[in-house]
């Protein structure tokens, strides 16, 4: 799905289906309870255009512990609706999520390809994300990705 209709009234995701999202089409999936599950691309790139205000109110977000984190942050053209955000401890935006983007936007500055597949973890029944794994690529060299959000 490109045109939207992933996202129900109020923000929440259908159940169960791979849309695309963002600047340059990322791909996304959700599972059974319509929380992404994953996303992926092939080819991250870099924006031209300003920051985009975001939507703040992601599900189970703690007052005062998360912040409205992007999957693919706004910098590489990600969305800024819940079809592209979950709840991320603050520490985690701020550190270990925000070193990986910098990688990839050094990649990507000196001419290499990024390429991304996560998964978002979730404990059962909560739509706050425990943790974060999966692979990039840089120039088809892979380096794991395992970020708890704690």
């Amino acid at each position: 799905m490109t045109d939207g209709s992933h996202i129900q009234r109020g923000g929440k995701l259908l159940p169960n289906i791979r849309y695309k999202a963002g600047e340059f089409d990322y791909l996304y999936e959700t599972d059974t309870l319509g929380r992404i599950k994953s996303f992926e691309t092939d080819n991250l790139q870099l924006t031209q255009r300003d920051r985009l205000k975001h939507n703040s109110k992601t599900p189970d977000k703690v007052k005062g512990q998360d912040h409205a984190g992007h999957l693919i942050g706004d910098r590489f053209g990600g969305s800024p609706n819940l079809d592209n955000l979950v709840s991320q401890h603050k520490d985690v935006n701020l550190s270990a999520y925000k070193v990986l983007e910098n990688k990839w936007a050094e990649a990507i500055k000196s001419g290499k390809n990024v390429k991304i597949q996560m998964q978002i973890e979730y404990a059962a029944g909560t739509r706050h994300p425990t943790r974060f794994v999966g692979y990039y690529w840089i120039d088809g060299k892979p380096t794991r990705i395992n970020i708890n959000n704690l």
